[in-house]
This record gives C-alpha cells, structure tokens and sequence, in this order.
C-alpha cells in the first residue's frame, strides 16, 4: 500500500468511536509503516537504495544527504510510532489523540 492510504486506513481506525486501545496501536503501526514508505522514497531521491537497510539506518542516511529539519522529524516520528506500537505492561496504550498528531506529523513529510 501507498503511504496515503496507509495513512487514510489509520485515520479511519482513529475516526471510530471506540479507537482507544488496540485501535491505536494498529492506526501507529499503519502510520509507521507509511513513514517507512515515506523514508525509503526519499533515500530513493537523494540516491541511495538499500533495501536490506533497516528503517533507523535509512534515517541516518536522510540525516546525512537531506535536509536536516525533514530528517530529524521523520527521525522523531519513527521513534515515537514506534514506542506506540509496542505494548508494555508498565505503560499506558497511546490515546487516539497522541497516534492522530503523529499521523499528522507523517501527513507532513509526504511528497507535494
């Protein structure tokens, strides 16, 4: 799937009245795997292709070859998607609100 219909899916699961929870770790797992798509085009435009590279190495790679401030937010997005998407039994789950400014944050970084 494209990253805006990943996105768009994610926004659908955070649209439903019951979207605490395992909603919003599904809507962060979606959103991340958009900003993984999002990443792996942009090293693809700054010339760099590694598809056996894992998604925090490609970061690095933007960090180097594109604009620091895109890098650095994708940077951010990707690590709290991320700790969204785990479940741990000392923390609480991600409320729909905290997963929808993330999905925000990688609706921001999508090719115009």
């Amino acid at each position: 799937m494209s990253a805006p219909a990943l996105l768009a899916q994610a926004h659908r699961l955070l649209g439903k009245a019951d979207a605490e929870g395992l909603a919003a770790r599904l809507a962060a797992v979606l959103a991340r795997q958009a900003l993984e798509e999002v990443v792996d085009q942009r090293c693809a435009q700054v010339g760099v292709t590694a598809p056996w590279a894992s998604a925090r190495s490609k970061l690095i790679v933007l960090r180097a070859l594109d604009s620091g401030e895109a890098a650095d937010s994708a940077a951010v997005a990707w690590n709290e998607l991320s700790n969204a998407c785990h479940v741990h039994a000392y923390e609480l789950a991600p409320s729909a609100a905290e997963v929808s400014q993330l999905c925000q944050r990688v609706a921001s970084l999508l090719p115009k």
